[in-house]
């Protein structure tokens, strides 16, 4: 696995994963996004010092994206996706855990921060099982977790 930071020329390969309906089901926004409102985010997001939008390689071939977010000075937020063609591989554990290397590399990153959908099974036993914690309560269907890096 190898991450690198995403760049214009990923966006439509990020935006076709945005907008899989499986990715759409477990977001905080569910609606389809078109590619020009794509492109004016992803611009922002790419000129923000506060984010770090990444795409995790496997074996030279794009598998997942990891983004994290400043949230003031209580961390980096963190939001995955593995790519739907490579769901199921068990992937996301790794695609993960290389977007928390490069951020801390990167960007000093030491505190990582989750919301996973309540329903989202998947997402809780990745996050789980990368250690993260139950660091709020639940509030709008979102389970808010926390997790130091070394």
């Amino acid at each position: 696995m190898r991450a690198r930071e995403a760049t214009e020329a990923d966006a439509e390969l990020l935006l076709g994963w945005r907008n899989d309906p499986r990715t759409r089901q477990a977001s905080r926004s569910t609606t389809v996004v078109a590619l020009d409102e794509h492109l004016a985010w992803l611009r922002g997001v790419l000129a923000d010092p506060g984010r770090l939008l990444l795409v995790v390689d496997h074996e030279d071939e794009p598998v997942g994206t990891v983004r994290f977010d400043r949230r003031d000075d209580h961390g980096w937020e963190v939001s995955i996706t593995v790519a739907p063609g490579h769901r199921g591989r068990g992937l996301a554990g790794a695609v993960l855990a290389e977007g928390e290397r490069a951020a801390r590399d990167r960007l000093g990153v030491r505190v990582v921060l989750a919301a996973v959908h309540q329903d989202n099974a998947a997402s809780a036993r990745l996050f789980d099982g990368a250690g993260y914690v139950e660091a709020a309560p639940a509030v709008g269907g979102f389970r808010h977790l926390r997790k130091t890096l070394q």
